[in-house]
């Protein structure tokens, strides 16, 4: 039971890791209204006493940031609100308002990358969800989101694959080719945009890879899994797929306005509510003699951004609206 997330704060004195047992589906919430907001949030939580190894595993570990006041730099995962495209292209694009002059990108390998922003080892934190290297042996309903593969062969002829969503074709390497499930598609109107994607051009002998979220070790691990191949990671920019596929698949627009509108309001709402009397209330509920809480489960801080600060994230978020 909990949400829990690493956080990294990094000034001139060094960084220091901070650990929330709540957090992970609150970093909208923490990160919007800008970085002295963040801050406060974060130092208030636990200060975790060995930085190199009390980090959480890829398991465990459900969002996060690293705020670097030394680069001015901010990388960031989690938040349910961020885990669909339009949502968290809305979020960074208000991020950029809110945080000016600073360096803000998502963590696309989640609590590895946090680690790896300060010198941790990623394999400090590593456990890869084997699951998503499965290989779907069969099409896909694309109408609530799918993994997306596309090869073009070495006549240029293009097939394509709507696979299950929890995979990516990525981890296959090369022998991927030879684990293609069946004809496949000539063309595809997807109803929603893809969660994740992959384009294979044998011809050019070129990989390119997206992400709508954020994987355990694919992103990092791409080169060696495709050696030989130039190898490119799009971020979550799933047009560049679309566009290898000269319009043989289309993808439905994304509501970007209408995302950071309903962000905003989100966070408004939740402004105030402190998870912990909530779900001690729950435990009690329960009533469980034999349940052991975690020691760390009540020390989580609630600290919101000021009036003052969300009324400038209001005034921001309307500039953004007027743009989109």
């Amino acid at each position: 039971m909990g949400q829990r997330a690493n956080f990294v704060l990094v000034d001139e004195e060094g960084w220091r890791l901070h650990y929330s047992h709540w957090a992970a589906n609150r970093v909208s919430r923490i990160l919007i209204a800008g970085p002295a907001a963040a801050t406060r949030f974060i130092e208030a939580q636990h200060v975790c006493p060995d930085r190199e190894h009390d980090w959480l595993d890829d398991v465990w570990a459900e969002g996060g940031a690293v705020v670097d006041h030394t680069a001015r730099q901010l990388l960031f995962y989690g938040d349910d609100l961020a885990l669909d495209i339009a949502p968290k292209r809305a979020l960074l694009r208000l991020l950029e308002l809110t945080w000016p002059g600073w360096e803000i990108r998502w963590a696309y390998d989640g609590i590895g990358d946090l680690a790896a922003a300060v010198g941790v080892d990623r394999s400090v934190v590593r456990q890869v969800d084997d699951e998503e290297q499965i290989m779907p042996d069969e099409l896909f309903d694309p109408e609530e989101g799918c993994h997306l593969l596309t090869v073009r062969d070495a006549d240029g002829e293009l097939t394509v694959y709507p696979l299950m969503g929890d995979c990516h074709t990525g981890w296959q390497g090369p022998a991927l080719l030879e684990r293609l499930p069946g004809p496949g598609l000539h063309g595809l109107e997807l109803p929603v945009p893809p969660e994740s994607g992959l384009h294979v051009d044998v011809r050019e002998r070129t990989v390119e890879a997206w992400l709508g979220y954020t994987s355990t070790g694919l992103v990092p691990a791409l080169p060696d899994l495709w050696p030989g191949w130039r190898v490119r990671f799009c971020g979550d920019r799933y047009e560049e797929q679309e566009a290898r596929c000269g319009g043989a698949v289309t993808f439905p627009p994304l509501d970007l306005k209408g995302a950071l509108e309903e962000l905003v309001e989100s966070v408004g709402r939740s402004l105030g509510e402190d998870p912990v009397p909530r779900m001690m209330k729950l435990v009690q509920r329960i009533g469980d003699p034999s349940a052991r809480l975690h020691p760390l489960f009540t020390a989580h801080r609630q600290i919101d951004p000021t009036p003052r600060e969300w009324a400038e994230v209001r005034r921001l978020a309307a500039e953004l609206a007027e743009r989109l």
